[in-house]
């Protein structure tokens, strides 16, 4: 039996939302949970990082896979690494139709700095 599924039933819960994504497991990470918020404007459909780390601007794109709600980083020499977290439900619905994320440090509420990440959305695979 599976932690995540309670006896009788086959839904998994919440707890499996906070598991790494197939194929990312052993890839680093940008960001760990605690260190990173999502905001996306659900009207214009602008999606933000807001994180409190420094982050070098080599990211050269992002992509969102909608079977797992992961997102894989690539950065311009090549390296992947996971975002860090599963994209949640309250945003997910925005967040999968956004083409770029706003990458922002900030500290004590203030914008330190900033830059835009593309986003490609890999096709959810046919459940057969």
């Amino acid at each position: 039996m599976s932690e995540d599924t309670p006896e009788g039933n086959t839904k998994p819960s919440i707890k499996s939302a906070f598991k790494p994504g197939k194929g990312l497991e052993d890839a680093p990470v940008l960001f760990k949970p605690d260190e990173m918020d999502i905001y996306v404007n659900k009207i214009t459909l602008e999606a933000y990082i807001f994180h409190g780390k420094p982050v070098e601007q080599d990211i050269e794109r992002f992509e969102y896979d909608p079977d797992d709600h992961m997102v894989t980083v690539v950065k311009k020499d090549g390296t992947i690494m996971n975002l860090g977290v599963k994209i949640q439900w309250l945003v997910r619905p925005y967040f999968t139709r956004a083409q770029e994320v706003g990458i922002v440090r900030t500290k004590d509420g203030e914008t330190l700095d900033g830059f835009y990440v593309p986003m490609i959305h890999k096709r959810k695979k046919d459940t057969v």
